[in-house]
């Protein structure tokens, strides 16, 4: 992988001037957070030499009714930027979703390197995601089991909101963009996690932040208000800005009637941060995590690939 990001620069692709640091959450468990990360990822990486078809932008409310059917699509070339997934949750989903192999418990991991123990270079973990759609510009940080310690271990870590910037920040300069797949968890860990998105000095409103992964059902609604607590809270404490980069209703299906549709326009009408990304529940996904393939390239032109490259463009 080293070896990959010294000879391949990203051609003829705007970089940005700072590495972009998307911080994928909701500490409710289940609402797809790491699909949406993936699939964010898959979309950013895509060839810049071929053409891909992305969903229109239109009024959520006209796309809601229509997710089983074909949308209004437009064929544009990727993105083409180089991408590090992190899997910064301890039950791997990230790691085995996309083929890759979870560290083993007696190595070196992330967890080490942020609790200041590391047992080697981080750059020796990363793996890239083996794709000709993506021609070796997404890579992977996979994830260890021992992530279930890492609010322990932090305790005992000065300036522990750092934690997780000090360890990636070797990494920063291969990347265009990094997306950090985050646990279903208020502690420590994603206070780092939401300090790592925080706006750093020079960086234009919106380029890093969090990006909040919910479900068009109640349960979501409170789980949604836990987290932007706990980030507006970071934000007072450490006077910092927080960007949130908006909204995603993952596993969308308007069927389910009153409390999905009412849920998703509940969503629509908080306005800030708006909603940025409507993901239907369809089989596709389910197929590519069980065949252990990127959904991006397992179903290039179904509505979920189709929704995430919209999702991409969104928040660029």
């Amino acid at each position: 992988v080293q070896l990959w990001l010294d000879t391949h620069p990203a051609p003829d692709v705007e970089r940005p001037a700072i590495t972009r640091r998307i911080v994928v959450c909701n500490q409710k468990g289940g609402v797809g957070k790491t699909a949406i990360t993936a699939g964010t990822g898959e979309a950013l990486a895509e060839d810049p030499s071929r053409l891909y078809p992305v969903r229109i932008a239109k009024q959520l409310a006209a796309a809601s009714d229509a997710l089983d059917s074909p949308l209004d699509t437009e064929d544009l070339p990727g993105l083409g930027l180089r991408v590090l997934l992190v899997d910064f949750d301890p039950q791997c989903h990230l790691t085995n979703q996309l083929g890759g192999t979870p560290l083993p418990m007696n190595g070196d991991s992330l967890t080490n390197h942020m609790a200041g123990d590391p047992k080697g270079d981080l750059r020796d973990l990363i793996v890239s995601v083996d794709d000709e759609h993506f021609a070796g510009r997404l890579h992977l940080l996979p994830a260890c089991n021992d992530a279930f310690l890492l609010d322990v271990r932090l305790s005992a870590v000065r300036a522990r909101e750092a934690a997780l910037e000090r360890a990636l920040a070797p990494l920063e300069a291969h990347y265009d963009v990094i997306l950090v797949d985050c646990p279903p968890s208020l502690g420590l860990s994603m206070d780092a996690a939401a300090y790592y998105g925080r706006r750093r000095d020079g960086e234009k409103p919106g380029q890093s932040g969090a990006l909040i992964v919910v479900q068009a059902e109640d349960s979501s609604a409170d789980a949604y208000e836990l987290l932007t607590t706990q980030i507006d809270d970071l934000r007072g404490d450490l006077q910092i800005d927080i960007d949130y980069l908006g909204i995603v209703v993952n596993l969308y299906d308007s069927r389910r009637g009153y409390i999905a549709t009412s849920s998703l326009q509940g969503w629509v009408d908080i306005k800030d941060p708006k909603v940025v990304g409507l993901i239907g529940d369809l089989k596709e996904q389910k197929e590519a995590v069980r065949v252990k393939q990127p959904l991006l390239s397992y179903s290039p032109k179904s509505q979920q690939a189709v929704g995430m490259r919209a999702l991409a463009r969104e928040i660029s």
